[in-house]
């Protein structure tokens, strides 16, 4: 298990959980995270994926737990609930909007998970800790190396897209369609924010507008198919192959998760956080997916699945500047999560 640098303590020292209890045949997540809101906040401290594939649902007394092995599901009674762990994240969020750190909760350590970047450090680094140490225990804090930035490329479904004049990249992430059909591709905001026309970056083709853009705040932009010789497949492009989405969901802390990207080598890693808050220059992203994928400049707005669904699209990274052609330790990518956008869009993947 890796060290934790205990906020509250100011030293290095290993949180040891106590041992889900086992279930015979344990529930698909989709049903463990149902079962999680139906006992609400009070009583559970979020579920995930263990090293195992089995689904956790971590319950905050071992009445709960006895009711969570009874539905078929496995259960780890834990010390803090959701709504402590939420009201940390909230803190956080109003009292340590610094650039260069996020965080969010972490169901398998069941604490607020906080990392900041090398350019933490001075009075930066003092009002951190002082937030963090008045909330105790509940809160980890790690320093990850480089620094946090969205993953725009300037000049110098994974594709990668451009503007008119060649001077921002990034990449194309999943397609979607309204009900009636017309068809439109998701990328990052921070990447849309002072562009409208996309293009093609292999042959300058003329993709289509912009036709709706949250950043900060959320992290996504969607942009509708203009050409008339150009049209939007359902697929990712991985490997040099094309690969097919069918479906979109949220995802579950632990899952197996691949990333493609136009700049980098498609990779295959693990969701850290699924609602994690990151301080970027431009300002605050809230409820991105960590992973502990890496990412180079250029990767934003390209897609994260699991299988043929649909997860997130790449929002930034730390050490974006570096080769990410392997895994790397201390490396985390961001997404903006799919099905946010879908919901509040009306579109779908397919």
């Amino acid at each position: 298990m890796p060290k934790k640098w205990l906020a509250a303590a100011g030293m290095l020292a290993v949180i040891a959980l106590p041992a889900p209890a086992h279930a015979a045949s344990p529930m698909r997540a989709e049903a463990a995270t149902a079962l999680a809101v139906r006992l609400g906040d009070t009583r559970t401290g979020g579920i995930y994926v263990d090293a195992a594939g089995r689904t956790v649902v971590t319950v905050t007394d071992p009445a709960t737990a006895q009711s969570v092995r009874d539905a078929g599901g496995v259960a780890q009674v834990v010390e803090h609930s959701l709504t402590e762990l939420r009201s940390a994240t909230t803190r956080l969020d109003t009292s340590a909007r610094i650039p260069g750190t996020s965080w969010g909760v972490d169901p398998s350590t069941n604490r607020v998970t906080v990392e900041m970047d090398s350019t933490v450090t001075g009075a930066k680094l003092d009002q951190l800790l002082a937030v963090t140490a008045s909330l105790g225990d509940v809160v980890t804090v790690d320093r990850i190396p480089g620094t946090l930035t969205t993953t725009a490329a300037f000049t110098s479904g994974g594709q990668g897209i451009q503007n008119k004049n060649q001077t921002l990249k990034c990449s194309l992430g999943f397609n979607v369609r309204n009900t009636a059909g017309a068809k439109s591709f998701l990328t990052a905001g921070h990447c849309s924010k002072d562009v409208s026309a996309w293009y093609k970056a292999a042959d300058g083709t003329y993709l289509g507008t912009r036709n709706a853009i949250s950043f900060p705040g959320d992290d996504y932009a969607v942009v509708t198919y203009r050409n008339a010789d150009v049209s939007g497949y359902g697929t990712v492009w991985v490997n040099g192959a094309e690969k097919q989405i069918s479906s979109s969901r949220y995802p579950v802390d632990g899952e197996s998760v691949a990333r493609a990207g136009t700049t980098s080598t498609d990779l295959v890693g693990a969701v850290l956080l699924t609602s994690a808050t990151v301080n970027y220059q431009e300002g605050q992203v809230t409820g991105l997916i960590k992973t502990s994928l890496c990412a180079e400049f250029g990767d934003s707005g390209g897609p994260l699945f699991h299988g043929e669904v649909a997860l997130g699209i790449a929002s930034g990274a730390n050490g974006a500047d570096q080769s990410c052609s392997t895994g790397v330790n201390e490396r985390r990518s961001y997404y903006q999560p799919v099905q946010e956008v879908l919901d509040r869009t009306g579109l779908k993947v397919f």
